[in-house]
């Protein structure tokens, strides 16, 4: 049998391990590239745009109505409802929602949503400095990929596709693992 000072050698040695083996992941072009794909800031860039319309229609119209909308409707990104005698609201689709940035918030009398116009991805990791043991910068590259059916003709000439941009993110270590500082 093992005394109690044995036993409690075996334990102490036991966590050690535990702990020796439970290191915190290496900060590499991958996992840097991992966090930096899903960071919101890099989604792309987003206009706000008004959802609803109480107005679309009858003797006093203004603003848009379903009309206006074609396109999006076509690309399959909304769906246009009237509704009452003068009211015309977007409503997203499957393929609209994954271009939402947040949810659409206003009231009754207007709704507004904020899109992503123009998309963007990460290029290129350039570099991973590490400031400390649990402080790193990482140098980048990203670029605007693509117009989304919410770009207007003024955002296609005036944004550039395919153009590197270079931006720096630093990233913590906390509880073991990489996270970004936004």
């Amino acid at each position: 049998m093992l005394n109690h000072p044995t036993k409690m050698l075996f334990i102490f040695l036991g966590s050690l391990m535990l702990i020796a083996c439970h290191n915190a992941p290496t900060l590499d072009n991958k996992l840097a590239t991992k966090l930096l794909t899903r960071s919101p800031s890099l989604s792309g860039y987003a206009i706000n745009m008004v959802i609803n319309n109480p107005n679309a229609r009858g003797e006093n119209s203004s603003g848009w109505s379903c009309d206006d909308k074609q396109n999006l409707i076509d690309a399959g990104v909304v769906r246009c409802e009237e509704a009452g005698r003068s009211s015309d609201y977007l409503t997203f689709t499957s393929k609209g929602k994954r271009l939402l940035v947040g949810k659409p918030w206003g009231n009754t009398t207007v709704r507004n949503a904020r899109v992503i116009v123009v998309s963007q991805a990460l290029q290129e990791i350039q570099s991973i400095e590490m400031i400390d043991d649990a402080h790193a910068v990482v140098q980048y590259t990203w670029a605007y990929n693509e117009h989304t059916p919410f770009s207007t003709a003024y955002l296609k000439s005036v944004i550039a596709l395919n153009t590197p941009h270079a931006e720096q993110k630093k990233l913590t270590l906390v509880d073991g693992k990489w996270i970004l500082d936004e």
